[in-house]
């Protein structure tokens, strides 16, 4: 059949590619090939003028194909094309989307920016990219990774498609990866040979379509959520490696294929944290853990990817407030990760808290006036401060969000157990977390004493109300202001008896209680005492009065 070849000849070709490692459709044993189904119009020197690299090989493709005559094929008829001799060009990839700081050759990416052949992508901490291939495939490059393009070759099968059709291809694409993870997306399409990944030990030949790599010193990795894949150790016999299992790859070491480890609990993980370190543990870590935080629930704008040793808490710092995605999975004792917990947490730490300065935890003190104290946040106008009888500040005293300064000083005049809290309120009324909370005590004041010279004029008898408990302080001094002490005891009664000082006049008495914690309550108000005037004296003077 010998027709002309018009520009829709080659449309509704059937392209089928072999995907096992038995083989791929070839001329010669291990060439990979194109299967190619004729159409009505189709004549083998027009389908090499449109499809090979160099028309003058179609003799090559009828004899592979043990054509009798070169130009006699029939519709339906299906020709093995090699790909050595198609029609191909290197084409760059695309930078997809980027977070954080990620360089092409040392210098800033962007979304939108080509990825050639043979460029190297590196990745900070704190950032990650998405790469998007010819076929639809996706590249997600984890924090502190550096990968590349080796291969990104396109076959055309349509060269002459008219203008505003798309142009038809197979993809032969090969990415390397020389330290860190990427996670592949593979999509659904025919391809000219498997997606291969590379590593400084092993090479990954991909027939899967969800798949992790990693590479670090002389160990790579790969895990298959989805398919299926090849992977080759470097000197050593490679192993088909399923959905649902990985492998450890060093080279000279054939691979063992491991089952995944199970997803961790993360149910116990609060869903709300109100401090810049979010902090947690997750439950019976008897594993270390790989934990990564994006900004979207597909995980393409990694922000955050950390290795958390067995039994070890989980810290992330430097997140901003807002909503955040975290996945964690479980790594083996031959670093195989397994499957993903996935939950989304918020963060509100800000504007934080002002730091307590006083009263602090378990202060004692009498009731009355307490100064409440704080170090001022600046990104604060206002604080909102609360006291109340109970850990869970049902049973507040005192709730205002109008305080100003440092400190403010409140009035209490029941003894008992208090706990207050301070959160920042911005300008615009954005109120921060609570700070942690601080417990202090009031204690009751003293009594005021009671008692006076005893009957007999010779003795002070002295009482007040007290605990059995307690130890007494008390002084007696012939001024108000207790300079000039006429006596002082330390008793372990609330009652003082002493010899009626040799003075006449007003005297001053208080006490105060030492606690069995060691806390001294204030002095007690004080007692005034009259002493009357001893007139024994008179009597001596009596016999030289009579005299006279």
């Amino acid at each position: 059949m010998k027709l002309p070849l018009p520009l829709h000849a080659l449309r509704g070709l059937a392209l089928a590619l072999a995907l096992t490692t038995a083989g791929w459709p070839s001329a010669q044993a291990g060439e990979p090939a194109m299967r190619y189904t004729v159409t009505a119009n189709d004549t083998l020197i027009g389908l090499s003028r449109s499809l090979l690299a160099d028309a003058a090989s179609w003799p090559e493709v009828a004899r592979l194909n043990a054509l009798r005559n070169p130009n006699l094929i029939t519709p339906g008829q299906v020709l093995q094309v090699p790909l050595r001799l198609l029609r191909s060009a290197q084409v760059p990839a695309r930078v997809l989307s980027v977070e954080g700081d990620v360089r092409l050759e040392g210098k800033p990416v962007k979304a939108g920016d080509a990825l050639s052949q043979g460029q190297t992508l590196q990745t900070a901490a704190a950032s990650s990219a998405v790469l998007l291939l010819g076929d639809g495939s996706r590249i997600k490059v984890a924090p502190l990774t550096e990968t590349g393009l080796d291969e990104h070759r396109r076959f055309d099968i349509r060269p002459n498609a008219v203008a505003g059709e798309a142009s038809e291809g197979l993809f032969a694409s090969t990415m390397r990866l020389v330290r860190g993870s990427i996670e592949v997306l593979a999509s659904k399409v025919q391809r000219a040979k498997p997606l291969e990944v590379t590593t400084p030990t092993a090479v990954i030949g991909v027939r899967g379509t969800e798949y992790r790599v990693h590479a670090q010193a002389a160990r790579s990795g790969t895990e298959v959520l989805e398919g299926k894949v090849r992977a080759d150790a470097n000197d050593a016999e490679g192993a088909d490696v399923p959905s649902g299992f990985g492998a450890a790859l060093v080279a000279g070491v054939t691979p063992t294929v491991v089952a995944l480890p199970p997803a961790p609990d993360l149910s116990g993980v609060p869903a709300r944290f109100e401090r810049p370190l979010v902090r947690f543990a997750t439950p019976a870590q008897d594993a270390p853990v790989r934990v990564q935080v994006a900004a979207d629930d597909k995980f393409e704008r990694l922000v955050r990817d950390l290795r958390v040793a067995a039994g070890r808490e989980v810290r992330i710092a430097g997140l901003d407030d807002g909503t955040w995605q975290m996945r964690v999975r479980r790594v083996d004792g031959q670093g195989v990760e397994g499957y993903d917990a996935q939950r989304a947490f918020t963060l509100k730490a800000r504007p934080e808290p002002p730091a307590a300065m006083g009263p602090r935890i378990a202060a004692k003190m009498p009731v009355g006036t307490v100064t409440m104290a704080w170090a001022e946040n600046l990104e604060a106008t206002l604080y909102h401060l609360q006291v109340a009888k109970d850990a869970a500040f049902a049973d507040k005293v005192l709730d205002t969000d109008t305080v100003q300064g440092a400190k403010t000083d409140i009035k209490l005049d029941q003894a008992g157990t208090y706990h207050w809290r301070l959160a920042s309120v911005r300008a615009s009324g954005d109120q921060g977390p609570w700070g942690d909370a601080q417990v202090f005590e009031l204690r009751p004041l003293p009594e005021p004493p009671a008692g006076g010279v005893a009957p007999d004029g010779k003795t002070l008898s002295l009482n007040w109300s007290g605990r059995a408990q307690d130890k007494q302080q008390v002084e007696l001094a012939q001024d108000e202001g207790f300079t000039q002490i006429l006596a002082r005891q330390d008793l372990t009664q609330a009652q003082w008896e002493l010899p009626t000082p040799d003075v006449s006049g007003k005297v001053y008495f208080r006490y105060r209680s030492v606690e069995p914690d060691g806390f001294t309550t204030p002095w007690s108000s004080t007692l005034v005492i009259e002493i009357p005037r001893n007139w024994n004296f008179l009597w001596i003077l009596a016999p030289l009065l009579l005299a006279l």
